[in-house]
Formats: C-alpha cells, sequence, structure tokens
C-alpha cells in the first residue's frame, strides 16, 4: 500500500513539473512568436521572415520589409542598418526605404524613396510614386560598395541623412551621394527594400531623429 501511494505521488509531481517547465522547442516558439510582430513584408506573399535582430528574410518577388508599428519621421532624422545577403544573383538590390507612404497597401498605393546596393559593387536611388518610379542617380560604382565574393555578400552598412534641405546617403560610412530633398520622398515610414529571390540578413536597424 505504501509503495502504491509512493507511486501515485512521484507521478502527480512529474506532472507538475512538465505543467512548469515546457519543453525547449516550446519556448523558442514562444520567443519567435514575441519577436515577429516587429516587422512586417509588404506584400505578405512568398516572403519568409524570421526573428527580430537579426531579421532574416528570404523573398520570392521583390517586398517591402517595414517595421509594424508604421511610425512616421520628418527630418531631420537618420535611418541605418546593416545588411548582409546571404543568397542571391549579383544583380539584385536591397536596402533602405524611407519617406514612406501606404507601405502596407498595395504597390499602387504606395510612395517612398528606396537607396539600394547590390553585389556587383554599385548603387542605386530612386523614388516611388504609386504605379511609377524614377530614377534619381542609375546605377553607380563606389569603392565604398562591397562587391561580392565567392562565398556570397559582404555585410554592408548603409546610412541615410534626412534634413529639409538635402539627403545624404553613406556606405560604410564613406558619403557616396548627396540629394536635395526636394527630388526625393523625406518624410514618413523607414523599412527596408529586397528583390527577388535573395536570401538576406538584416541588423543593428535604427532610427535617430535630429540632425
Amino acid at each position: 500500500m505504501r509503495r502504491t501511494a509512493t507511486l501515485l505521488l512521484l507521478a502527480l509531481l512529474a506532472c507538475r513539473s512538465d505543467a512548469r517547465e515546457p519543453s525547449a522547442a516550446t519556448s523558442r516558439g514562444s520567443a519567435d512568436a514575441a519577436l515577429a510582430p516587429r516587422w512586417q513584408a509588404s506584400p505578405i506573399g512568398n516572403v519568409r521572415l524570421e526573428g527580430a535582430d537579426p531579421l532574416r528574410v528570404q523573398t520570392g518577388p521583390h517586398t517591402l520589409i517595414i517595421p509594424a508599428d508604421g511610425e512616421s519621421f520628418a527630418p531631420p532624422y537618420t535611418v541605418r542598418a546593416t545588411l548582409q545577403k546571404q543568397q542571391g544573383r549579383l544583380q539584385e538590390g536591397y536596402g533602405l526605404v524611407f519617406g514612406g507612404e501606404s507601405l502596407a497597401e498595395d504597390e499602387a498605393r504606395q510612395h517612398y524613396s528606396y537607396f539600394l546596393v547590390r553585389g556587383d559593387g554599385t548603387y542605386l536611388i530612386k523614388r516611388r510614386d504609386g504605379p511609377s518610379t524614377s530614377v534619381v542617380r542609375d546605377w553607380t560604382h563606389h569603392a565604398a560598395v562591397p562587391r561580392d565574393t565567392e562565398e556570397g555578400g559582404q555585410p554592408v552598412t548603409l546610412a541615410v541623412h534626412v534634413t529639409s534641405t538635402e539627403v545624404r546617403l553613406d556606405v560604410n560610412e564613406q558619403q557616396v551621394a548627396t540629394i536635395p530633398a526636394a527630388e526625393l520622398r523625406t518624410s514618413g515610414q523607414v523599412g527596408l527594400r529586397v528583390a527577388h529571390d535573395v536570401r538576406l540578413t538584416i541588423s543593428n536597424f535604427r532610427v535617430t531623429r535630429g540632425g
């Protein structure tokens, strides 16, 4: 009788221990769920987001990656991030978005400026106004933009410094262009743009208000 009671007690304690201590897999799932809402993709189809910082992105078609809170910024401010392409073709660009409006809507309703780099050592500056896009600075070679190696893309830190009169664009702390503010959209949402079929890691995404 005593042995039976002891076995029952041990079984009850084991059940209570299991309820208090979730498995490692369950814990990881909860952590990912808590981090994921920081970001959203637009459009949401055929894109995979994992984590928060670093954020790991896998695209199908090109997409915008935007903070889920949708906060807007007015000059002066600086947006920056460190990006590293893990997989993707040489000519596929990726980089920062700023001055955005309706970024979570259909592409035909979106408005924003963007600053991209790609693995051939070039950068691009464009703006989107609904269904149309305009080139502000076409793909341009610059020594600050790292080229892909046999192992893949190299880490690159991009920064956009926005004031009421001009926008300065940096790659790895080197200025690559200065554009009059009138040529770009400067007030609005911020985020990232990633081209077709690219696997990318993004870390240290930050927006700083002020000059």
